[in-house]
């Protein structure tokens, strides 16, 4: 066996003594040393891998400059917002300031450089920049500066976020607020989550609307605006509503911060989390004062005679139908007294329309004053009062008999000088000569005539032999009859005309050329026609008439004349759609050729069937206008569903044109409201050149009357209007 090799001899064998000791001592120190290095260097990867493994989980572009040693780390999702290379051998401040937008490159470059410059350890910048595929997105970079002791940076360590969908959000809401900010709509947000319903956003318009500042409302319940009308018949319907969960649109009257009341069009609607919970409401409103006094006072015109401001025909029958109930009901006595002014025409025909006008203004208030409160008076028509009393016996009727015959013997002054008026007044009583009301009117206006037939200026109460004095009406019928058969009746035509004197169109009248009593306008006998029977035979005859001088008008290079012909409630329910497709098909008329003038009142009678009715008349291209508007009842939402191509201004409200603000407010309103549902404007009885001008200048489409031409035979208003357009 060979010998062992011999054993290596230890550094304490070979150095002995304190060297050897020192030695020992160095190794140890150098282990130790080489342990905590490597374990450091292990930590640092282990930190670095965190770090990188979080900047890869994040969306956030993040970096890590390293100041001292100019080097710089960007992470994955960095590269990718600014469409940079990853794997980049090095990585430049450059290649990043030009991804940023060129208009805020500079602000960016400065900001960097001043925030190491200026020993910030935080720096926060937004900016826009491009992303890879051109578009422009916009970022917030917020950046760490780490500084050794002298505060020198060392290190920065930042972060960048894409906001671009919370900056889009930013710019629609803003845009959003703009646009609410802009509207004349008031809105309104009200929180329905929270006790009391507090508003927690309004607009500028509602401020405007409201008088109250933003301040001023945020926080409360919008019902304050209310004031003390609580109950209002559109506060029961949203409370309804908003209880339901549903969408409800009302009118409101509320009270500005001045206390001045305006009425709103409200419209609310819910909105709802994505779970379909309510959580708001959203209110929009718009002021319709003027709309809203516009129909009060369009509906006041309905009930109410535009002269005298007193009941008209329609209002005293529902008053006189209400006293026949309580006279049944309680056993009272009731009156009605017919006064009609005697020689009235002449002091209209010597004097002018406006000393009549105002003779019967004043008629009207003494009227008034010889009544009591409980009492009615109405004005029918022309100089023809009617007067209701109820629980009246005989001698109280003849002491108010006697009360307004001396009022109405006070002289009145007209036109400079003074007249005196007297009337001829007839009654009948409830129930002794009758208990309806078509009755009593009636024996009211047959006694009247009675006293008339007395002598004038006196009172008569009916007697039942009056009955015979009827056989004049039936003469007159019969008169009629024999007009028909003999074809005695004739249409003039009345020019109208356009703002700038351009005539537009013709309206056919009807005349009764009477074999005794001559030319006889349509108050002689129009009344009798209708109770006749007659009047859907002559007004048939009427628009054939018409129509057929369409061809003339065509012949004289005149085709964009239009013939307006105007239509009575008995025909409109008497085949009037087979006669004028009859005459549409006969006269080969094209669309626009003709127009049907019907008045308010005509197109309220059976309103949904005459709504289909003039649907199809407009379908065969004739044209529809409401005739005398507002001096009937009408509902504006009917009248919105009407194929209506033209309102006429009545002549009583153009009559105070340039004199009467009452009468300019009431013709103002209806060309606005003919402009906002899109439809033109004729006004009657233009006499004057005032009257004409204030049309004009306020935008009325159309004007007739005497001023611009007369009603005559159609040869000559077919040579005043090729002279005209010659």
């Amino acid at each position: 066996m060979p010998p062992s090799a011999a054993p290596m001899p230890s550094l304490a064998a070979v150095v002995s003594g304190p060297a050897a000791v020192l030695i020992l001592g160095l190794l140890a120190l150098m282990g130790v040393v080489l342990v905590a290095l490597w374990r450091s260097r292990r930590r640092e990867a282990r930190e670095k891998e965190r770090f990188a493994l979080i900047a890869r989980a994040t969306s956030d572009g993040i970096y890590d400059a390293d100041l001292v040693h100019n080097t710089l780390w960007r992470s994955e999702a960095f590269c990718r917002m600014f469409g940079l290379p990853a794997d980049a051998a090095a990585h430049e401040v450059a290649d990043w300031l030009a991804k940023i937008h060129p208009e805020d490159r500079e602000r960016v470059r400065l900001g960097y450089a001043r925030a190491l410059d200026t020993g910030l350890t935080e720096w926060n910048i937004a900016y826009r920049f491009l992303r890879p595929d051109g578009s422009v997105g916009h970022a917030r970079d917020r950046l760490l500066i780490l500084r050794d002791a002298a505060g020198h940076p060392v290190r920065a360590i930042g972060g960048v976020t894409d906001v671009s969908d919370e900056q889009e959000a930013l710019e629609s809401h803003a845009l959003l607020k703009r646009a609410l900010d802009a509207t004349s709509t008031g809105v309104a947000i009200v929180d329905a989550r929270a006790e009391g319903w507090p508003t927690v956003y309004v607009n500028a318009a509602l401020e405007a609307l409201s008088g109250y500042s933003a301040a001023e409302l945020i926080g409360r319940n919008l019902g304050f605006l209310q004031g003390n009308e609580r109950e209002q018949p559109g506060i029961e319907t949203l409370r309804h509503a908003l209880r339901e969960g549903r969408d409800a649109q009302v009118m409101l009257r509320n009270y500005r911060k001045d206390g001045t009341p305006y009425w709103i069009d409200l419209v609310v609607s819910p909105v709802r989390d994505a779970e379909g919970r309510l959580t708001h409401y959203v209110g929009s409103q718009i002021d319709v004062s003027e709309r809203v006094a516009t129909e009060q006072a369009l509906a006041h015109r309905a009930t109410h005679d535009e002269l005298t401001t007193l009941p008209n025909r329609q209002l005293f029958r529902d008053r006189l139908a209400q006293a026949l109930r309580e006279s049944k009901r309680f056993g009272l006595n009731l009156v009605v007294l017919f006064v009609d002014l005697d020689n009235f025409k002449l002091v209209n025909d010597s004097l002018g329309h406006a000393a009549g006008d105002e003779l019967l203004r004043t008629v009207a208030r003494r009227l008034q004053g010889c009544l009591r409160q409980t009492d009615t008076v109405a004005r029918f028509g022309g100089d023809e009062f009617v007067v209701l009393l109820l629980g009246e016996v005989e001698t109280d009727v003849l002491r108010v008999v006697d009360r307004i015959t001396e009022a109405l013997r006070r002289p009145v002054e007209l036109a400079g000088s003074m007249h005196y008026v007297t009337a001829s007044i007839g009654y009948a009583r409830c129930p002794v000569d009758g208990d309806e009301a078509g009755v009593l009117l009636q024996r009211a206006d047959i006694a009247m005539y009675q006293a008339k037939a007395r002598g004038r200026n006196c009172a008569v109460g009916y007697e039942p032999a009056f009955d015979q004095g009827a056989t004049e009406r039936l003469f007159l019928i019969s008169q009629l009859r024999e007009a028909v058969e003999r074809q005695e009746f004739e249409l003039h035509y009345q020019p109208q005309f356009r703002w700038d004197g351009r005539a537009q169109g013709m309206e056919a009248l009807i005349r009764w050329r009477h074999p005794s009593r001559g030319l006889l306008a349509p108050g002689h006998f129009i009344d009798a026609l209708e109770e006749s029977g007659l009047m859907v035979e002559v007004g048939r005859w009427v628009l054939r008439d018409a129509a057929r001088r369409h061809a003339e008008l065509v012949a004289a290079g005149l085709a964009d004349v239009r013939l307006s012909v105007n239509v009575s409630a008995t025909q409109l329910h008497h085949h009037l759609l087979e006669d004028v497709e009859a005459v549409v098909r006969d006269f080969q008329l094209p669309p626009g050729a003709l127009e049907l003038e019907l008045t308010e009142s005509v197109l309220m009678v059976n309103a949904e069937s005459t709504i289909e009715q003039m649907r199809r008349v407009a379908r065969l291209g004739v044209g529809i206008a409401v005739d005398d508007f507002g001096t009937g009842y009408s509902s504006l939402s009917y009248l919105k569903r009407l194929p209506i191509q033209r309102l006429k201004i009545d002549r009583s409200f153009v009559r105070g044109l340039g004199s009467d603000p009452d009468d300019e407010a009431i013709c103002a309103s209806v060309i606005l409201l003919a402009s906002s549902l899109g439809l033109d404007t004729v006004a009657e009885g233009v006499e004057t050149e005032a009257q004409r001008d204030w049309l004009a200048e306020h935008g009325c489409g159309e004007l007739q009357g005497y001023l611009l031409g007369r009603p005559v035979p159609f040869d000559e208003v077919l040579a005043m209007i090729r002279a005209q357009r010659g």
